[in-house]
């Protein structure tokens, strides 16, 4: 289970930098170090020369040169001095005798990193494996004091590498300190151990009799990002402009009194507003809200490294009222076409919203979107559980979701949680919490917005993230539940706590855990994604299926992009009332009163399934 992000230095080319009016944002970075207790600059020596060594490539590559790079070419085109510290700076610490260095190498690499060799690393005949990998183990003698080692390739090969230490003498003990990234820790090889503090469900199966017992020095796969030039550079299918795009809204206060405004320029822009009123009172003055900005840096995206992103929020709006509003430049007089978005009802009205699970960018360029609009005008907002991108830190996967949602989620509010696709390799999910904005009312020392809460009309929501440790979440959900007087909960986790077949049992403790906290204070529902097919429980308590809706907790997965076929028999769980393959499917949850009634539907509009929790 991913519990423990490696975000010790933000090295992996997409950067975010706030104004002055954004400093909360800013500590979605600074939580990030500090949580792991990381003193290292997001300055380092390596990321400056990645740094310089891209920004470079672009005033003197072309794009097909930069598409065709490899290792050999990159070697040619650095300095002597950049090569010095791509082979010494990645991974440092000191040892207070005389050492031998284990480095283990995945054997699908494709090339060995080129400093390896020249450092004095020489193969041996150990091998390594886990659960999914070999390793070859390579080895070189240290004298005590400092040891330096550099990147673990310049293709974001996913399987990077990983050390143990051992005394040359085997009768002085051994101390490691100083280690950079701070947030490396120290296990015991053996086999059982996990190298990946992103995946520590991976373990080490086959260690060589030499090797155990020795000092284990995890990674994550995120550091693969950390000198990614090989077949890493790409092209945003829709750059920013002067024109401003990609609006979305998003609740970061009241539904009821409030509306958070995000959208996009390029960097000629310096400064934008919301200018806004009552629908109805055209003959009115607009109102007008000045935005904050962020600028958003993806280093190898070649044709849009750099693009401002603005959030504004409106306060002071009344319940139940449809306002109408454009984004722009006074400047420029550069503006969207007026849109409408309606703030959230008093306590006890009806409403009705949408849930999907993974979208993936939307397979279908968001005609899923577009349908479900089309079909149910009436929803008020939209939910998502996570992995609306293919790889979340790259920013052209959110273009691609923002491009595909126009019309939609500029005029309905979206609210998501985080998926491990928007979280990838340890990395945290920052980027994405960058692009949007939502409540600051997470758990104590987890940075704001990977958890959050909102309340629409008589319904709380949790929203759940897949890297916080599900303690630390089960805690704040208790408190959350325990406080709350709304007549519905509704809880969204990517991850799903109930599923079939091999995914069965995969997150029972998270699950054992998170229902004793269900159970006391009842949570109507869970929504989950990940798993690509539809899944809906019983009410389940404490593991059983419980007696009555009213006393459990209903279990839904669901998929909003195209889903895999599964052609073997999958076991059904008793608990289990409607499993299926195929999708996408999408869910219209309408909440009336003490009722809530749920419907699932095919694409093409056909219900497959049903229920009235009341």
């Amino acid at each position: 289970m991913v519990s423990v992000r490696c975000q010790d230095r933000i090295e992996w080319g997409i950067l975010v930098t706030q104004d002055r009016f954004r400093l909360l944002r800013l500590g979605i970075l600074l939580g990030l170090v500090l949580s792991l207790g990381a003193a290292a600059s997001a300055q380092s020596p390596l990321k400056e020369t990645m740094d310089g060594i891209v920004t470079r490539f672009y005033a003197t590559l072309d794009r097909d040169a930069l598409k065709s790079l490899s290792q050999q070419r990159v070697l040619q085109l650095i300095t002597d001095q950049e090569r010095e510290i791509l082979a010494s700076k990645y991974w440092t610490f000191e040892v207070n005798v005389p050492v031998v260095v284990s480095l283990m190498r995945s054997v699908k690499q494709s090339e060995i990193p080129f400093w390896i060799k020249e450092a004095g690393f020489e193969k041996t005949v150990d091998i390594v494996k886990s659960d999914l990998r070999t390793f070859e183990v390579w080895q070189k003698s240290f004298d005590a004091g400092r040891v330096e080692l550099g990147i673990s390739g310049f293709e974001r090969h996913l399987d990077v590498y990983f050390l143990c230490v051992a005394p040359q003498q085997p009768d002085r003990p051994l101390e490691i300190t100083n280690i950079d990234p701070p947030s490396t820790t120290v296990q015991e090889m053996k086999p059982g151990a996990w190298y990946l503090r992103d995946w520590q469900d991976l373990h080490i199966a086959k260690v060589p009799e030499r090797l155990v017992g020795q000092k284990l020095l995890t990674t994550c796969r995120g550091r693969a990002w950390e000198s990614h030039l090989v077949g890493g550079f790409r092209e945003a299918p829709f750059p920013s402009s002067s024109k401003p795009d990609h609006v979305i809204l998003t609740w970061s206060e009241d539904p009821r009194t409030t509306q958070t405004i995000q959208w996009r320029t390029n960097t000629d822009v310096k400064k934008a507003v919301v200018r806004y009123r009552e629908a109805g009172s055209e003959g009115q003055p607009e109102r007008e809200v000045a935005a904050s900005s962020a600028l958003i840096e993806d280093r190898l995206l070649m044709n849009d490294r750099y693009s401002y992103r603005y959030t504004a929020v409106l306060r002071g709006l009344r319940p139940a009222t449809t306002y109408t509003y454009r984004v722009g430049c006074p400047e420029n007089q550069c503006w969207t076409e007026r849109t409408t978005f309606t703030t959230g009802p008093e306590r006890q009205t009806p409403f009705s919203f949408v849930f999907l699970g993974d979208i993936h960018c939307w397979h279908n360029k968001g005609q899923l979107l577009r349908t479900i609009e089309a079909r149910h005008p009436d929803v008020a907002f939209y939910v998502i559980a996570g992995d609306l991108t293919h790889v979340g830190l790259f920013r052209n996967d959110w273009d691609l979701v923002f491009e595909y949602a126009k019309g939609i989620f500029d005029r309905k509010p979206v609210a998501w949680a985080l998926g491990n696709h928007d979280e990838p390799n340890g990395l945290g999910g920052w980027l994405p919490l960058a692009l949007a904005e939502f409540p600051h009312n997470g758990p104590k020392g987890v940075p704001p917005e990977y958890n959050y809460s909102f309340r629409y009309g008589n319904t709380l929501f949790l929203m759940l993230d897949v890297d916080t440790s599900p303690e630390i979440q089960a805690e704040w959900m208790e408190q959350q539940l325990a406080d709350s007087d709304a007549r519905h909960r509704i809880g969204v986790y990517h991850f799903p706590l109930y599923a079939v077949g091999d995914d069965d049992d995969e997150y029972d403790p998270i699950r054992l855990r998170w229902e004793t906290v269900f159970a006391k204070h009842h949570l109507d529902m869970m929504l989950h994604g990940h798993v690509h097919y539809y899944l809906r429980t019983a009410p389940m308590k404490n593991g059983h299926i419980a007696r009555s809706l009213g006393e459990g907790t209903v279990y839904v997965t669901s998929l909003g992009t195209a889903g895999r076929k599964i052609d073997r028999e999958i076991p059904v769980p008793d608990y289990v009332r409607r499993v299926t393959t195929g999708g996408p499917w999408y869910q219209k949850i309408d909440v009336q009163g003490d009722r809530i009634l749920y419907r699932a539907y095919e694409e093409n509009g056909e219900l497959i399934d049903e229920m009235v929790l009341e």
